[in-house]
């Protein structure tokens, strides 16, 4: 028998990586970290580990500069050793489409991210997303743009990986999702009210594409064999204040695809610069267990100037925070650590008399 030709191996190679693209492009594309902050490690067999879920760390005001709050809880969160940091997203002041300004902006931001000496996957907000512009006289309104999707995916992605916004990845045992929830939605779909801040700006109600819907439900059915779905975005689902929602037939959509598959354990937002649990009305959140239906919480505590909570049931409290997830089998617990807006400095010390 003749050994088989070089022609036939690149054939079998090719039919082979084939193959394997095919299977890695059910769902969601791949999501990589973001630049400068490293590589996820790779262990498929994982059942207990730690990671970080934050939000809404970006400035106060049309600069790059970022609040200290962002470096104090990268480095906080170093004692919990995770494994990576999820993030929901506003990581930037953004809201223009000047591209040097982003460009800068987002440097400060990936600078900082590196401190966490731990990957750190972001969903983007609204704050990368949309621009703010003055359609009528006397009114300011934000609008998700092309542009600005554009110039996220430039800087915050590796060049193999910027043709979507949304992205998903695998460690150990567990799925997680990172959705964008700031789409251009097309001009003939009628969407909610976005909530008007105290500014006078109305912010966009968000909104996620069929195309989105369709790949995050195949990546659904393709990860059934995980013990744990873990899907975060910027637009919370369940807010504490009913105009922070995300577009009203979305959020109703994504709700109904998550209660009806039984791995999805939490759905993590931000936007609302506040900590809230909706599940319940004490601080921690319930422990996930296998058969409990999702857990949903809001984020937003990274270091944005602090929202005040609405009524609403559920837990509500407007501090500096971040939540550290620590799976374990098919069991999931939240810590909430929250942090002083400001540090206390030691006490000077006394001067010994002479």
């Amino acid at each position: 028998m003749k050994p088989p030709t070089l022609a036939i191996i690149a054939g079998m190679l090719f039919l082979v990586t084939g193959l394997a693209h095919a299977q890695t492009t059910t769902g969601f594309p791949p999501l990589p970290p973001i630049p400068k902050t490293g590589r996820l490690p790779d262990n498929p067999g994982a059942t207990q580990f730690t990671f970080i879920v934050a939000g809404d760390n970006r400035p106060n005001g049309k600069t790059s500069k970022q609040p200290k709050m962002l470096s104090r809880i990268l480095k906080d969160a170093q004692r919990f050793n995770p494994t990576f940091f999820l993030w929901c997203g506003d990581t930037i002041s953004g809201h223009t489409a000047d591209g040097p300004t982003l460009k800068q902006q987002y440097h400060v931001f990936k600078t900082i991210a590196a401190t966490a000496k731990r990957p750190v996957f972001n969903a983007p907000g609204n704050h990368e997303m949309d621009i703010v512009g003055n359609p009528a006289p006397n009114t300011t309104v934000e609008t998700p743009d092309a542009q600005m999707i554009a110039f996220y995916l430039e800087y915050m992605r590796p060049q193999h990986a910027r043709k979507h916004a949304y992205g998903a990845f695998s460690y150990g045992n567990s799925r997680f999702i990172s959705m964008s929830t700031e789409e251009v939605a097309p001009p003939f779909v009628t969407r909610s009210e976005g909530r008007v801040v105290a500014s006078g700006l109305k912010l966009d109600p968000g909104y996620v594409s069929g195309e989105q819907i369709v790949k995050l439900k195949e990546d659904l059915e393709a990860n059934k064999d995980k013990d744990h779905i873990f899907v975060f975005m910027h637009h919370p689902i369940k807010p504490n204040k009913a105009a922070s929602r995300l577009d009203g037939p979305t959020a109703d959509n994504l709700e109904t695809i998550f209660a009806g598959n039984s791995k999805v354990s939490y759905v993590l937002a931000a936007h609302e610069h506040v900590y809230y649990n909706a599940n319940t009305n004490t601080l921690t959140p319930p422990e996930w267990k296998k058969g409990s239906p999702p857990v949903y919480l809001v984020t937003g505590g990274a270091g944005a100037p602090l929202d005040n909570c609405g009524d609403n049931t559920g837990y509500c409290g407007a501090f500096y925070h971040y939540l550290v997830f620590n799976v374990d089998g098919d069991k999931v617990d939240v810590q909430v650590i929250a942090l002083p807006e400001k540090l206390k400095k030691p006490p000077a010390k006394k001067r010994s008399k002479q």
